[in-house]
């Protein structure tokens, strides 16, 4: 099955932050709802509006959050007193943290996290001193570092969900075949890990972006693509996704992608 974090409820996003700074849970749990109907499989919160005010924005989403659903939660933030606090508050659903890297101590931070909660947890190809990835053989090397830590720590591969860091074409055209071929070397190298990318960064300053953003997702699916950070309500990037699994032998009997026709969620 493949993992569709939505990625709606984030303070960064204008309206979520005035409707969590409101203590608006009707919008919150609206915006949830939406995202749920759509496709999604966990829901993404990131409460990161100010620093001051995250930990309890956090804490005061995720209460809204698990009122409105019970899919498993993506906690999305670089605090572990805010993740802490996050997975303190939650009703024993399946979690996961978003996300650790190779900066410094941030592994080291988050991974006693990931063991006392038994949690998933997203890594970031991102080298330290938030050292962007060019090559895919830097973002395979990048991501052997990761799983190696998570690996002394204790997690199993099937926790982790590798993001091997989507970049603009606009500016860096060789960066979304690099992207693709890493995700192939990944995939071949720890079979059991997992992908959770956000696609969208991609098609970041051109016109149309979304017609971008579903080529890309069906090229990353065919590579082994396995999870994705998205808006689930974009029907027509939930359309691409389903169709693509079907294509490729990754649906099968295309039971999903007859169920998302008849339902409705996918244009």
């Amino acid at each position: 099955m493949f993992t569709v974090v939505a990625e709606r409820i984030n303070c960064t996003r204008k309206f979520v932050k005035a409707a969590t700074e409101a203590r608006d849970a009707a919008f919150i749990t609206e915006e949830v709802t939406k995202q749920v109907e759509a496709g999604a499989t966990y829901i993404d919160v990131n409460a990161g509006s100010s620093p001051e005010a995250e930990l309890g924005n956090m804490v005061w989403l995720l209460g809204v959050v698990q009122a409105a659903t019970k899919l498993p939660i993506t906690l999305d933030s670089p605090s572990p007193a805010v993740l802490k606090a996050g997975l303190e508050a939650l009703d024993g659903r399946k979690a996961m943290i978003n996300s650790i890297s190779l900066e410094e101590g941030r592994a080291e931070a988050l991974l006693p996290l990931v063991v006392e909660y038994n949690t998933d947890v997203i890594g970031l190809c991102m080298g330290s001193g938030g050292r962007m990835p060019n090559s895919a053989a830097e973002r395979c090397e990048f991501a052997g570092q990761l799983i190696a830590a998570t690996r002394a720590a204790g997690v199993a591969d099937n926790r982790v969900h590798i993001d091997p860091l989507v970049r603009c074409v606009s500016a860096e055209p060789d960066q979304g075949a690099e992207f693709l071929k890493a995700i192939r070397l990944i995939h071949v190298a720890y079979p059991d890990v997992h992908f959770c990318a956000g696609i969208s960064n991609v098609s970041f300053g051109l016109p149309q972006r979304t017609l971008l953003n579903r080529a890309f997702l069906s090229l990353a699916i065919w590579e082994g693509l396995d999870g994705a950070i998205i808006d689930p309500t974009d029907r027509g990037v939930m359309a691409q996704m389903y169709a693509t699994l079907a294509v490729v032998g990754k649906d099968e009997y295309c039971m999903e992608y007859l169920t998302a026709a008849r339902e409705g969620l996918i244009a």
